[in-house]
């Protein structure tokens, strides 16, 4: 019997961990071909750990979740880099792009889609320019390259503004904060982590990030962007 072709799209930790599953289960390949298509150009990382990347304590190489060669080494065809442009359900084809004008179909017998998410950016005027991309000077804070796109202007000194004061922007804030930046929180619920908290801990929360220099400001909504002039 042939082996089940799987494709995974997207190569974060979820789809990380089911092929490590797999191949735990199927060390030599014999039941299951796998291949793993990642939009990102970086090797599996965990996003739990960036917040200590922003601040200094961790470099690229040390949150990743594997070394460069565990994929071969464990009969996984991975292709890092290439955007999905296509499912065809019924062929059952997934077309491929790498962005540099190449282009190619993928076989399967098993489809999984592990594509994770991405930052939410508030309809704030200015946060995005004509082209639907971030403008100066603004950064989401998700994924590897949204780390050195902030670590790129949040030096030593600069003030830098956090819109939501959730669990991701908690974790920037903080990461920013350890690195000497001027650091202002802004969260339009009048405590943080609401969803998690109630307002006696998320009161207990502000207090800690005060102390290590946050400055948090409740029930303030940002209305404006200008990178001349900074936030409204």
């Amino acid at each position: 019997m042939p082996a089940r072709r799987v494709v995974v799209v997207g190569h974060g930790m979820v789809g990380t961990r089911l092929v490590e599953e797999i191949r735990r289960r199927d060390p030599d390949g014999l039941r299951v071909r796998l291949t793993v298509l990642g939009a990102e150009p970086h090797l599996a990382y965990n996003r739990v750990l960036l917040s200590q990347v922003v601040a200094g304590g961790l470099n690229v190489e040390a949150v990743r979740l594997h070394d460069p060669g565990w994929a071969a080494a464990h009969r996984v065809l991975l292709r890092t880099g290439v955007t999905v442009t296509e499912i065809d359900p019924l062929r059952r084809l997934v077309s491929c792009d790498d962005g540099c004008g190449e282009s190619w179909a993928v076989p399967y017998d098993e489809l999984v889609l592990a594509t994770g998410s991405r930052a939410w950016i508030p309809p704030i005027p200015g946060l995005l320019g004509a082209d639907g991309q971030l403008t100066e000077r603004v950064a989401a804070f998700r994924d590897l390259d949204d780390c050195a796109r902030i670590l790129g202007f949040a030096r030593r000194g600069s003030r830098v503004a956090v819109l939501g004061g959730g669990l991701l922007g908690l974790e920037a804030a903080r990461g920013l904060a350890a690195r000497g930046v001027r650091v202002t929180v802004l969260h339009p619920v009048g405590h943080l982590m609401e969803r998690q908290l109630d307002a006696g801990a998320g009161s207990v929360l502000a207090g800690t990030l005060e102390r290590l220099g946050v400055d948090v400001r409740l029930g303030v909504r940002a209305a404006a962007w200008d990178p001349r002039v900074g936030l409204s």
